[in-house]
């Protein structure tokens, strides 16, 4: 008797099923919008730009908790700038964290990202962005951080975009 073996990839070829390899990877970029008030009062906006987005060991562990520990970690809905050193991924908080605000999460279903966005006033010199799961300053979990150059502005809105796709 003849007996054929074939491959689980050619057996997905011959039912039609499309063989899709598996993985996941987050990855995400930070926004910077700033403004100043011209002469009458009215926020003008004066930059736009992009910058990388590094997700820390302890974001990764909460993203882990999140999915799949019965004890969830706190949201992440607040967002810190301050002036200190560029963050690593061992860190949990920014080095001198200038101000701390509520962030507001945006996600629409289907889509493979989410957003955190938050805006600040009266900014001098910030260099660092980092995203936290409490309100008080200096304390809880950060989920990634950014650095940048130096910015002093009137109004700083910074929008956090994470993408999570297949690899």
């Amino acid at each position: 008797m003849f007996e054929e073996k074939t491959k689980i990839g050619d057996s997905f070829k011959m039912s039609g099923i499309k063989k899709t390899e598996e993985g996941l990877k987050i990855c995400g970029k930070v926004r910077l919008i700033g403004s100043n008030y011209n002469k009458d009062g009215v926020l003008e906006q004066v930059f736009d730009f992009e910058v990388p987005n590094l997700i820390t060991y302890a974001g990764f562990d909460a993203i882990c908790a999140q999915i799949g520990s019965t004890t969830q970690p706190d949201d992440f809905h607040w967002m810190a700038i301050g002036d200190g050193e560029v963050q690593d991924i061992n860190d949990t908080l920014l080095t001198h964290e200038l101000a701390r605000v509520a962030s507001t999460y945006a996600h629409t279903p289907g889509e493979l990202t989410f957003t955190e966005t938050g805006v600040f006033t009266s900014v001098t010199a910030a260099t660092n962005y980092g995203c936290f799961n409490v309100v008080t300053a200096n304390t809880a979990t950060m989920l990634n951080t950014a650095g940048f150059a130096a910015i002093t502005i009137d109004s700083l809105t910074i929008v956090a975009t994470f993408t999570l796709s297949t690899v």
